[in-house]
């Protein structure tokens, strides 16, 4: 339960709102999965300290379900600070900008240690500064984000010079490498052998399922760990198996969609003065989101007999219907 104070009918005012909404915003659940990354990445981490030979890791997934978030969890744990006037970085984390080329990587990877002249030198000079860096900072590990920018957004040929720096990158530096990248990123490694050598261990990071009991449970207790967290005296009752089977349906079981909705929730809640979240929130909150990828997704928020089942397959009648239209 939060401390959130009661609005009692009459509409929170902006810096409430924008208060509320960052608290959900903020909300991170660890669940299974996401505990057995991270354990799996403090592992690597850890065995790999003083290692004749560091151990690397790619995690790979769709979007929204967790990878950033676990990695960025997993880097705050270990905070930079100043020793003697030396700056220590345990964990260094940076994104592959788009487009990538073995110095945009570099000098993103300079710009993370917050290097004044991260753009500046050669790609062998900004190479060899952070080595330097790496050693001098006491560096333990790093952590590569958006690894799918190695791809060309419009060839989708695999961008081979910036992946064979990153390899040549976590021989010479030998401490452990996280890669995270989406899930089309596995192509990376068709085209380039010694790389894939490098990454033997590769984990994917996926969404929730509803198939089973189990699955169910599980999907039923992050909907109710989120439920303790929201900003608002009264409980919204998520972990509901109807409302349950909503959200399910609407997220596919990814987290990302289920946050969404409730960050939008949350502000229609607190403009109107409400202290719970209810399924007329929900539903307001739900169509203003789009998601592209399911143009006939319906909005079941306001059913009351609602079945998960029969939602998805009329959602799936009407897409082969579209597509057989469209041919």
């Amino acid at each position: 339960m939060t401390n959130f104070k009661y609005l009692n009918g009459f509409p929170a005012d902006i810096n409430e709102i924008r208060n509320r909404k960052e608290h959900v915003k903020k909300i991170v659940v660890e669940h299974p999965r996401y505990k057995y990354i991270r354990d799996t990445i403090e592992e690597i981490h850890l065995l790999s300290n003083g290692s004749v030979q560091a151990d690397n890791l790619y995690l790979y997934g769709g979007t929204g379900v967790g990878k950033s978030t676990v990695l960025k969890e997993y880097a705050s744990m270990f905070p930079r600070r100043l020793v003697d006037g030396q700056t220590k970085i345990p964990i260094l984390y940076f994104r592959v900008p788009v487009g990538a080329t073995p110095k945009s990587v570099a000098s993103s990877m300079l710009l993370a240690m917050k290097d004044p002249n991260y753009d500046k030198g050669t790609e062998s000079n900004q190479t060899e500064r952070i080595l330097h860096f790496v050693t001098m900072c006491e560096v333990e590990m790093v952590i590569i984000d958006e690894f799918q920018h190695l791809i060309d957004r419009e060839t989708r040929h695999v961008l081979n010079r910036a992946s064979d720096w990153v390899k040549k990158f976590s021989e010479d530096a030998n401490i452990p490498i996280i890669l995270a990248g989406m899930t089309e990123s596995k192509i990376i490694f068709d085209h380039n052998e010694q790389l894939d050598r490098r990454f033997t261990e590769k984990k994917e990071m996926k969404g929730f399922k509803f198939s089973t009991q189990d699955e169910q449970l599980e999907f039923r207790i992050f909907l109710n760990t989120i439920d303790e967290q929201l900003p608002f005296p009264h409980r919204a009752n998520l972990a509901d198996i109807n409302l349950a089977e909503k959200f399910f349906y609407v997220s596919n079981g990814n987290p990302y969609y289920v946050n969404k909705i409730l960050q939008e929730a949350t502000v229609i809640a607190a403009k109107s003065g409400n202290d719970i979240i209810d399924q007329n929130h929900l539903y307001t909150a739900f169509n203003k989101l789009k998601i592209s990828k399911r143009p006939n997704i319906s909005n079941p928020f306001k059913e009351e007999n609602f079945n998960i089942g029969d939602a998805f397959a009329i959602e799936g009648r009407l897409n082969k219907n579209k597509t057989g239209n469209a041919s």
